[in-house]
């Protein structure tokens, strides 16, 4: 087992890993921005390295910085986290380089599968179904001659990251022309690649993602489905696991289609694939070649904590399961979020039912730095039936109290209670679209 892994993410995702790690007496190496100084997972480290000033790419995204701190450290292993480097692939080549244990799959899957025009192309050559669009395109001539082709509407696309950032929406040319160029820099910043492509808009689609998990010997293992198709502007509001409308002959043909795409490769690590369902049909999405934000649900329906079993299987001290123990209820995961990020961002109040499962980076008078994610907390509630979680996921969001900052905490709960969410009936525009709705209906409102 490792003796001491650092932690190259901050907030919520690595007080998980901490934990995870002291669970298995491994030592902990936390680094911070100067924004983080104060920060919750720098406390619960046992040990804490300062990597540069608070924008990311001085700090986070610093490869240098980073590495630096873990040659410091002495550490055995370095643990991404989600965003940031976490499917950075000269990264990963750089920590074998310096003797440390990358904690995610080899840089050469990285590049396959982390980096989303590439996947598509290795999906498509498997056989698997990839939605309508481009590989990585190299100017505006080619994206408006491929539009054309594809038809509007379309999606621009960074083929780095995740998080749905560096994506915008085009209905037209001139919309191509001036989001193609907003979605490069977004993507510039955020992941330090201005590589895009084109994607055609689905109809009436939902966002399914598969849960994967490989030994060193490559084998996989599937542990879960997901729904996460309620989204505002390419972000995840909730997830449920398992997506209760898949049917059980459909739950078959996604995991041919997993190990169809994997079974190849030699996988090793946490993954995520996703997909989009649509007019009946499955069409693979991307994957990310890292631990996914929403993995609690999935460890609540499974019972596995699979963090802790990631840093099992990477240090040859565990084999993977033999069946996944699937419980016969539901979990569901909101994304409590900061809405509208200013210099000082204070949480007066923040405190939460003791009956739910919080992940978070905070407590109570913390600052939150505005340079980062708008994450404050994930609440995960589980039942026996959908039904029955709903009701308790709109109990506990009335006993969640949040002060000084300005969060979604009421959009939570008016969805929670909506006739749509709790019929299941939604895609992944339908947030956006009734939000456009009831801003029109404001505004006509306030003209009359």
């Amino acid at each position: 087992m490792f003796k001491k892994i650092l932690i190259a993410n901050r907030g919520e995702i690595a007080c998980r890993i901490i934990r995870a790690c002291h669970q298995l007496n491994i030592k902990t190496v936390a680094v911070y921005s100067t924004a983080d100084r104060d920060a919750l997972f720098v406390k619960q480290a046992d040990e804490a390295y300062c990597i540069g000033p608070a924008a990311a790419k001085d700090s986070y995204l610093n490869r240098e910085a980073v590495l630096m701190a873990g040659v410091i450290a002495n550490v055995d292993a370095i643990h991404p986290g989600y965003g940031f480097l976490s499917e950075d692939t000269l990264f990963a080549q750089m920590c074998g380089q310096c003797d440390i244990t990358w904690l995610g799959p080899s840089a050469d899957l990285i590049a396959l599968m982390g980096n989303k025009a590439a996947a598509r192309k290795f999906a498509a050559s498997r056989g698997i179904a990839i939605i309508p669009g481009t590989f990585v395109l190299n100017d505006m001539a080619q994206a408006k001659q491929a539009a054309q082709k594809i038809g509007y509407p379309l999606l621009i696309k960074a083929s780095q990251g995740g998080g749905g950032k560096g994506i915008r929406l085009a209905n037209d040319d001139h919309q191509l022309q001036s989001q193609l160029a907003i979605a490069k820099q977004e993507a510039a910043s955020s992941f330090d690649s201005s590589a895009i492509y084109l994607e055609k808009v689905l109809p009436d689609a939902r966002h399914i993602e598969v849960q994967i998990i490989g030994d060193q010997a490559g084998h996989i293992q599937i542990l879960g489905d997901r729904d996460c198709t309620l989204q505002s502007r390419r972000q995840k509001v909730i997830e449920e696991s398992p997506a209760s409308f898949i049917k059980h002959a459909q739950r078959r043909e996604l995991a041919q289609m997993v190990h169809q795409l994997l079974d190849v490769c030699g996988y090793q690590g946490l993954g995520t694939i996703e997909f989009l369902f649509s007019q009946d049909r499955f069409y693979f999405l991307e994957m990310n070649t890292r631990l996914q934000v929403e993995h609690g649900v999935t460890e609540t329906t499974t019972g596995l904590d699979i963090v802790l079993l990631q840093l099992e299987l990477a240090s040859s001290e565990a084999k993977l399961p033999d069946y996944i123990p699937v419980n016969a209820g539901i979990a569901i995961e909101c994304r409590l979020t900061l809405t509208a990020p200013t210099k000082i961002n204070q949480l007066t109040q923040f405190d939460f039912p003791n009956t739910i499962r919080v992940d978070t980076g905070y407590q109570q008078g913390d600052q939150i730095p505005p340079y980062y994610d708008a994450l404050l907390a994930k609440l995960i509630v589980s039942a026996q039936t959908r039904t029955q979680a709903i009701a308790k996921m709109k109990q506990s969001l009335e006993n969640v109290k949040v002060n000084g900052v300005q969060n979604n905490l009421a959009q939570l709960k008016k969805i929670i209670s909506s006739d749509w969410y709790q019929s299941n009936q939604f895609t992944v525009t339908t947030l956006d679209t009734r939000k456009s709705t009831d801003e029109s209906t404001t505004r006509k409102g306030n003209l009359d």
